[in-house]
């Protein structure tokens, strides 16, 4: 297994591998694969509960998926998040990501977010990488945004490296932070985001 870890905070990252196969299901943050059962980590009721909370979030798409975030003393990220389908008895996992916070410290962020993106750039020449910054539609205030960087391979799946900053009003009463995070997704996930964005 290949391991998304601490180069991006240590200045030391790498992949076992010089260029990144289209087998996504090969690496890992956390220790966790897309394909993986979320199960091993919470119960059904706490996924259940999970995806219910996330959904004023992705109000602006179909049920399809849902997201669930895991909390932990993890070695790298503050947080993970996956997005799972909510029907699916075994909560198989076809997106996994691992969020840092750069609360109040976006340029930091966005600094950290061009580092990895240039490393990335190097490993996977043969990937198509787009940028594009997407404001949240469920904000109002048009202050809530994200700035990605994604690269795509061969089999349609994803490597995204991206930025988040939410508006001060939401952040308090959501408990958000500004955070960077590196995702890694099926093509059946970012099918589904992006019928819905554009």
């Amino acid at each position: 297994m290949k391991k998304l870890s601490t180069y991006l905070f240590l200045i030391l990252f790498s992949f076992s591998t010089p260029s990144f196969g289209d087998d996504i299901s090969e690496y890992q943050i956390e220790g966790i694969s897309i394909g993986d059962s979320l199960l091993d980590h919470l119960s059904k009721e706490e996924i259940a509960n999970e995806i219910e909370v996330n959904k004023p979030t992705y109000n602006y798409l179909t049920d399809e998926f849902g997201e669930v975030y895991l909390s932990g003393n993890f070695e790298t990220y503050d947080t993970l998040s996956f997005f799972v389908k909510p029907n699916d008895k075994n909560f198989i996992i076809y997106d996994i990501r691992g969020l840092v916070e750069y609360d109040d410290n976006i340029e930091q962020c966005y600094a950290k977010q061009k580092e990895i993106v240039e490393e990335f750039s190097l490993s996977y020449e043969n990937a198509r990488k787009e940028e594009g910054k997407f404001v949240f539609p469920w904000d109002p205030t048009g202050k809530s945004n994200v700035l990605n960087i994604i690269f795509t391979f061969n089999s349609g799946d994803t490597l995204a490296v991206s930025c988040a900053e939410y508006e001060k009003n939401l952040k308090i009463q959501n408990n958000w932070v500004d955070n960077l995070s590196i995702s890694i997704s099926k093509k059946e996930v970012d099918n589904w985001m992006r019928t819905h964005i554009n």
